[in-house]
């Protein structure tokens, strides 16, 4: 039987290419995950042993500066300790190219020894009145030796010269500022000590000891066993990552089965004859089953074999990407080990044997005398499709169930559940798929003789099409899904946002009015929609005594979410700063002479003043004067660009700054990029379903021969024939995209309900972008008519004549 798999394999081996390349793409994508994923854990683990590479001895969870100097005079005394350093970590404001900015601060420690950054550029800061930059803020602020940067600590400013550019390095002790060690205990609350490090000339593990025992409070160990410690630390948001990744990869390598066993199928479809003459001759079922699951096994290690090599050169591609454009993260080497290349080659084969493995028994069971009649249409009503039916039904039981205990806050229900309603509307498929194609039947049928052809060609085999069709249809759920997901929990976060932070920022005066001519600078900035002054006076609220604001209608309208309603003559919105207050309850405003009692309403995020109509702030007397601006960003502008413009403005004219811009603009752009990223890793198995329909359609070429040709001498012209499989590709296509989209949509549903009830309080509405819905469906149509150009070529190029002469 070897013979016969080899000659089988070089008959049909250009049959086989999408089984192969399925199986090529789901490798690939484990290896490059892996590789990268082991490179990244092997630079965190090395910029950890630079940080700590003169340490010998490391002390921690010190209960402040008092002991970390105490145990420093004890360890100093001791004749193999022979320096010490306390590494410092900080944050405060400073005034770089952009206006004030929060960044890190880090230390330099004062024994050379202990120092791990190393200088671009210049030096590192040794005396106070010095500091290092990282090279990432140096070049993004222009900054260079010798300049100044100013710094707020405490109540006061202080400036510092730059002495030298320091090289990003990721890692526990990686910050923006470089100071010395010795500065930090002079910038009062704004630093404290991560830990505490000694260089010994002895035994670390001796040294350690003898200091634990004069010591108490603070955990005192070896610099290794703390490195360790570190290095878990560090890489434990990489293992996290892989292994979400490799739920992609496993989806990748579920759908490479169902395209599998989808070309096996139709393979030995096409291949009955030659299965049952041997058989005639003498070979037994389990001979032909053996063949067909060798011949997988034999494209399992091709396939495999060729993903290993793919998979490490776009492994090495990534580790430069990453290199060119984050430089700060940490990489190791991109290696191979024997496990890492063992595990997806085993993967690989194990999916293709088992893939082949029901065509493979479907073949040996037929008889040598059915396998030499001609072929009739595929029915499903077998007792197999009966056992699969109620097994569906079963597996949609236990998932409906799981879903709506999903929906009483039970995540693990909620998931189990979400896997086993799939598996369900999976095992129903060949009845779904079938009866939407057949729905669909008279809009194909309105493009005439192709399409009637196109729509009983889709329904001669169901259980091929079917086969088909899932592939793309496990796609499309997925990324809809998350989509429909992403779009809903966006709006819930908008909404949110919109009620804590309703005014994006708000410059605000302690002292008086604001500078003549301000919301004119303001409205300048780039990215800024606009900027509004709003009137006030000092009033008495309460037992405060605060700033009362005028607002209009032009404040409402910069206000997001409607957060500022129209306030009647009697009303006042409270955002802070008055106690016990609470909506609905009655306050007493002073200002002057005049006294009101004013029904308070409730909003957050409006900052710490009262806000009236201007009626009512007229009627409280005194002069007005402008007392805040606020400010409303253009939507999908740089956040953090307009936050430091205008907060350099409002510095210079000695204003308070605060607002939920930057708040709002971190959420979105990380539910961005999760979403892209998502989106990114689902389309791999889109890429390998869109293989499959391909894969289907030429196979279908090739065993339509005949009739293609048959038509063709009939009178249909090329043209036709290509509209034909096109027509094909599309129902295909469309209908795993319609049915993929609904499925998407439900599970949307299920998700948000599951997963935000216990993140937003109360579950968000469901969101439908229609838009990127409409453009899901449209790519997938795109996808099957792309699908279908070779296998339409393919048939186009052959001659009647010759076709009809074809074995």
């Amino acid at each position: 039987m070897r013979h016969v798999v080899l000659a089988s394999m070089g008959t049909y081996a250009r049959r086989y290419v999408a089984a192969l390349v399925a199986v090529l793409i789901a490798t690939a994508f484990i290896v490059a995950i892996n590789t990268l994923s082991s490179a990244a854990r092997e630079g965190a683990n090395e910029t950890v042993g630079r940080q700590y590479r003169g340490a010998d001895v490391a002390a921690t969870d010190a209960t402040g500066p008092r002991q970390y100097a105490e145990l420093r005079t004890r360890a100093l005394a001791d004749p193999d300790v022979t320096a010490a350093a306390v590494n410092w970590r900080g944050w405060t404001d400073v005034t770089l190219s952009r206006g004030p900015q929060m960044v890190s601060l880090g230390s330099v420690a004062t024994d050379r020894h202990l120092r791990w950054q190393e200088t671009r550029t210049g030096r590192l800061p040794t005396a106070n009145g010095e500091i290092a930059i990282s090279s990432s803020w140096a070049r993004r602020h222009h900054v260079r030796p010798g300049d100044s940067v100013r710094m707020d600590v405490g109540a006061t400013s202080r400036t510092f010269t730059v002495t030298g550019i320091v090289d990003d390095q990721d890692g526990p002790l990686r910050s923006v500022l470089y100071l010395p060690e010795r500065t930090f205990p002079g910038l009062g609350d704004i630093g404290e000590q991560i830990d505490e490090v000694f260089a010994v000339s002895g035994d670390p593990a001796a040294v350690a000891s003898r200091l634990d025992r004069v010591t108490s409070g603070v955990k005192i160990g070896t610099a290794d066993a703390y490195e360790r410690t570190l290095r878990l630390r560090a890489t434990n948001g990489i293992d996290i990552f892989q292994k979400l990744i490799l739920v992609f990869a496993a989806i990748s390598l579920f759908v490479g089965a169902l395209v599998i066993a989808n070309t096996f199928t139709i393979l030995l479809a096409q291949r009955a004859r030659d299965l049952a003459l041997l058989r005639c001759v003498g070979a037994v079922r389990a001979q032909v089953a053996r063949s067909v699951v060798a011949e997988g096994l034999v494209i399992g290690a091709i396939g495999a074999a060729l993903g290993v090599v793919t998979g490490f050169v776009i492994a090495v591609g990534g580790k430069a990407a990453i290199g060119h454009w984050s430089p700060s993260t940490p990489m190791g080497g991109a290696t191979l080990t024997v496990g890492a290349v063992l595990l997806p080659v085993l993967l690989g084969i194990a999916v293709t044997v088992a893939a082949s493995y029901v065509p493979a028994r479907r073949a040996g069971r037929q008889s040598p005398l059915a396998a030499l009649q001609p072929q009739e249409a595929v029915h499903v009503r077998t007792k197999a499709g009966a056992l699969r039916l109620v097994t569906a039904a079963g597996f949609l039981l236990i998932g409906t169930a799981g879903l709506l205990l999903g929906l009483q806050s039970q995540l693990l229900a909620g998931l189990v559940g979400g896997m086993f309603s799939f598996v369900g509307v999976l095992l129903l498929t060949p009845v779904l798929v079938p009866a939407a194609i057949r729905m669909a039947g008279p809009l194909a049928r309105r493009a005439g003789v192709p399409g009637r052809l196109a729509h009983g060609n889709s329904m001669r085999n169901p259980r091929r099409t079917a086969a088909t069709s899932t592939a793309l249809l496990i796609g499309v759920t997925l990324i809809t899904s998350v989509v429909v997901g992403s779009a809903s929990i966006s709006r819930k976060v908008n909404t949110s946002l919109d009620s804590n932070h309703p005014v994006d920022l708000i410059a605000e005066s302690t002292k008086g009015s604001l500078p003549q001519g301000l919301a004119a600078k303001l409205s300048a900035v780039d990215g800024v929609s606009r900027a509004i002054e709003l009137p006030g006076i000092d009033a008495r609220v309460g037992d405060e005594t605060m700033t009362v604001l005028g607002a209009d209608r032009a404040a409402r309208a910069l206000v997001r979410g409607g957060a500022l309603p129209d306030l009647g003559p009697n009303d006042v919105m409270i955002s802070g700063g008055t106690g016990n207050v609470a909506s609905g309850d009655t306050i007493t405003i002073t200002a002057g002479h005049a006294m009101r009692e004013l029904n308070v309403r409730y909003a957050a995020g409006l900052g710490d003043a009262a806000i009236v109509s201007r009626a009512t702030l007229e009627s409280l007397g005194g002069t007005a004067s402008p007392r805040a601006a606020w400010v409303r960003a253009t939507d999908g502008a740089d956040s953090s660009a307009v936050t430091s413009d205008v907060a350099s403005i409002a510095k210079a004219s000695d204003l308070d700054l605060t607002g939920g811009l930057p708040e709002r603009a971190d959420i979105l752009k990380l539910l961005a990029i999760v979403l892209a990223v998502t989106v990114g890793f689902l389309a791999i198995a889109v890429l390998i379903a869109l293989i499959g329909v391909s894969n289907t359609l030429s196979l279908s070429v090739l065993e339509r021969v005949r009739e293609n040709s048959l038509l063709r001498a009939m009178g249909l012209e090329r043209s036709g024939l290509r509209a034909m499989l096109a027509i094909e590709s599309l129902l295909m296509a469309g209908v795993a995209a319609v049915l993929g989209i609904g499925l998407g949509t439900l599970y949307a549903w299920f998700g948000v309900k599951t997963l935000a009830d216990g993140i937003f309080g109360s579950a968000p509405d469901l969101t439908v972008p229609w838009t990127q819905i409409g453009l899901i469906f449209l790519v997938a149509a795109a996808a099957g008519l792309l699908a279908c150009v070779l296998p339409a070529r393919q048939a186009a190029r052959i001659a009647p004549a010759a076709g009809l002469v074809a074995d």
